[in-house]
Formats: structure tokens, sequence, C-alpha cells
């Protein structure tokens, strides 16, 4: 196996036992800190490659004007990705240093320490980012209008990643420009019609009782779940499966997996740093409170989201704990499939959101080298439903990677747990949503490893 998709298995792995039962959980907790984590492991490996076949001008350390000091490398490069992906692993998952030893197998000694040294150059480069701050905090005592709060299933719910956004990014330094969000301007929210629209959807959509949601749309919520469930983890995890699933179906050199597997990363990574920004700069209530806390005759005191998919588990918590704006999987989801579109070099643009909005229209056009089959741990076969029963297995094969962008973002309504501008605006001229700042980052990310010199040859 390629030395990058290998260990990028490992990693998986490693992400997967820290959300599950029986195993030391909570190293990196949540989608932000787990997308921390695969950036870090990715640009390791990245730079081990580029040192290792003579580039270090390609390296991520060289392109952050960071002085490495790394000598020289010999010896086969499948051993120095391994120093390098083993040292940052077992920093970032030390409970699991047992597992990386058995992945590790035979190396070359002194090809394998030249990859620690890339791996604790990285470390120290990310040591004062801001990432180890405390992660979660308190709701407020006297919640305002608007203000996101605890889901009323689960009071004692704190907020997650308050202060994230302030976490440095991989790429640039400033954050992605996003709008705020429909009505944020008017004293009651549903007087703006847009925000009335996607209010009304979520309603009708999002509820426990399925209502107007079709089997189709429920599928589609559970498919691109992932909420830090039980033996599946969060949404980093999912995009990286996706990655690897469309990425083994191409006759890659190494050099092109190891930049197109860093470059998703950090635009990962880097979607949610910026999310996570403007989640608290909005603090936008969830569905199941805002809908519970508007006036009669628009509100519903006892309205119940469907909620997360809560898999391999019983059910409790229903809604994640952090506010609605953007949608954190509509940002990671569309962040990766620029960073996958622009990398695999196939298409003669990135994504827009028009072909985005495009997909809900049915105007989507096939792309014949984006088109292919997953299928989500969520509806795997084996993964257990909170009533007891077996999902079903089900493949859905996408045409295009706008189409994967589009349901992922959609996917949140009919859990209940967002509202669409969350994800999506209705037009293709506003900036509104986790989508277009998506498409942003992962456009960034691209730039930033596809500038000469490039690792995989720039494009």
């Amino acid at each position: 196996m390629n030395g990058v998709l290998y260990w990028n298995s490992v990693l998986l792995e490693a992400s997967r036992r820290d959300f599950t039962r029986g195993y030391a959980n909570n190293q990196q907790p949540g989608p932000i800190r787990t997308s921390w984590a695969m950036a870090i492991v990715h640009v390791a490996i990245h730079d081990a490659v580029a040192f290792s076949t003579n580039q270090p001008g390609a390296c991520y350390l060289n392109k952050k004007g960071v002085a490495h000091n790394v000598p020289n490398l010999t010896g086969p490069v499948d051993s120095v990705i391994a120093g390098a992906a083993v040292t940052t692993l077992k920093a970032l998952y030390p409970a699991y240093t047992t597992f990386f030893d058995d992945a590790l197998g035979t190396v070359n000694t002194a090809a394998f320490n030249h990859g620690v040294t890339i791996g604790e150059a990285i470390l120290l480069h990310r040591a004062n980012d801001g990432a180890h701050t405390m992660l979660t905090a308190p709701q407020p005592a006297a919640p305002k209008y608007g203000q996101h709060r605890a889901d009323p299933y689960s009071p004692s719910q704190p907020r997650l990643g308050p202060v994230w956004g302030q976490v440095t990014r991989f790429t640039g330094t400033a954050h992605q420009p996003l709008d705020p969000f429909p009505g944020n301007k008017e004293g009651i929210y549903l007087d703006d019609a847009h925000y009335r629209d996607d209010y009304e959807e979520v309603v009708e959509r999002g509820a426990v009782a399925r209502g107007f949601r079709s089997s189709e749309q429920e599928r589609i919520g559970v498919y691109w779940g992932y909420d830090g469930a039980n033996n599946l983890g969060v949404p980093p995890r999912l995009y990286n499966q996706i990655a690897r699933a469309i990425t083994q179906k191409r006759n890659l050199n190494l050099a092109r997996v190891a930049e197109l597997f860093a470059a998703l990363n950090v635009a990962m990574a880097d979607a949610g740093i910026d999310a996570w920004h403007y989640k608290y700069l909005h603090d936008l209530w969830r569905p199941v409170v805002g809908i519970r806390q508007e006036s009669a005759p628009d509100g519903d005191a006892f309205w119940a989201p469907l909620g997360a998919p809560q898999t391999n588990a019983a059910r409790g918590t229903l809604t994640p704990p952090f506010p609605a704006y953007p949608s954190g999987h509509a940002t990671f989801g569309a962040a990766l499939m620029q960073a996958l579109r622009l990398g695999l070099h196939k298409a003669a643009g990135p994504i827009t959101l028009q072909e985005v909005l495009d997909v809900e229209d049915g105007d989507s056009t096939a792309v014949a080298e984006e088109t292919f089959t997953f299928v989500s741990d969520e509806l795997d076969g084996v993964s257990i439903d909170p009533d007891g029963s077996v999902r079903t297995r089900t493949p859905i094969t996408f045409k295009n990677f706008a189409e994967p962008v589009w349901e992922n973002a959609v996917s949140r309504i009919y859990l209940g747990v967002h509202w669409r501008f969350d994800g999506l605006p209705r037009s293709a001229g506003d900036n509104v949503g986790g989508v277009p700042l998506g498409l942003a980052i992962g456009l960034e990310a691209h730039d930033f490893f596809n500038e000469a010199p490039s690792l995989g040859g720039s494009a």
C-alpha cells in the first residue's frame, strides 16, 4: 500500500478508537481537535516525502518560513514517512502507543530517525498555536433572544470550542470572509423572509416524527451523521474515508498523494477554525431552541428534532453543543471536496456555489472523473440504530464532487439540528453558510501547497 494511505488508515483507526467505548477516549475530542490532529499528521508525512525526494522547498515548514533544522535525508522514503507519522501520532494519541508500534513493522533505523526529526519539527511549530486552551465553557446564565443555549434534552450540555476560532490557522492568517445569517438585523428573526423559509423547512422536515420528511431525506440525514458516534467518530474521519475511496481508484504517485492528503486535511483544520470563529461571533441558537422559543403562532414549545443519529448507542443528546451558524459539517465537507477537485487536476476550475445549488434543482452535470460510490459507516449493514435494529447497507453513487457537498450540507436540516442557511444560501450571490466558506478554504489550502515549488507538481 502507498505509505501515505497506510498511515492515513492508522490515523483513522486511532480517531475511531477515540470515540469508541472501551478505549482511552477524548484525546482529541470533537471535530475541531480531530481535524487539527489529522492536519498535523499529514503535514508531517508531506514534509517527510518532500525531504526524502530532495524537494525541501516544497515542505510545509519552508512555505511557512520556519527554520526546520532537518538534515539531509537518506534511506527508504517509507521509513522516513513512518518516523514522521509515528512521532506525531504518539504525541497526539499517546494512549494508543502500542497500536502504533504494532503498525510499524520493519523499518530502516536511520531513515526512521530522520522522519522522527521531521515529526518533532512539525509538533514544535504547532506547540503554541492555541489548540490546548480549555475546550468547553458553561452556557450563558441569562441567554438573550437568538442566542445559543443547551439542548433542552440535555440541559447540562456545555459549550464546545468557544475560543477555537483563535487557534492559529494552518495556511493564511486571516479567516475567510462570511456574511451574517439571514434575519440577524431583525428584532424578530422570522420577520426576515429567508429566515422564515428556512425555519419552516426544518419545522416540517427535521422533526422526530417523519411528517414531511421523505425516506430519502432521512437517509441523507443519517448517512452524513458521524456526530461523535460510538465506533464511528466525527466528520473529519468520514471525509478522509471519502478521500481514500476516491484516491485509491487513481494511479497517483507518492508525492501527489502526500500533497493531496496534506492539503485536504489542512483545509479541514482551517475549516474548523474559521467555522468556530463565526459560530461564537454570531452565537445563533439551534432549531430545537429557536422553534420552541419563538412566540405563538409561529413557535412550537414541544417541537423535537430527529437529532444526531446516536449510532451504536441508546438515544441521548440530540443536538451538538455549539452554536448553529455556520454548519461545521457543511464547512468541513465543502473544504474537503474543493481540495480534492483541485488536487486531482481533473476539472477546469474549482467547485462553485452555483454548482452546489444546481444539485437540488436537478441541473447537476455528471463528471466522469469525479463519479464515485461510497458506503458510510452510519449505513454499512453493521452499525446499530438506537431502536436496536441493524441499519441496512446503503452504497450511494455521486456523479460529481458538488453532489456530496450539497447532500452533506442539507443532511443537517433533515436531522433537525441546523437551519438551511447554516450550510447553504438560497442564492449563489449570497456568501452565507458553511458551503461557500468551506469552498473558499479548500481553494486557499490547495493554492498554498500547489504554489511552486509543489511536491505534487503545480497545475
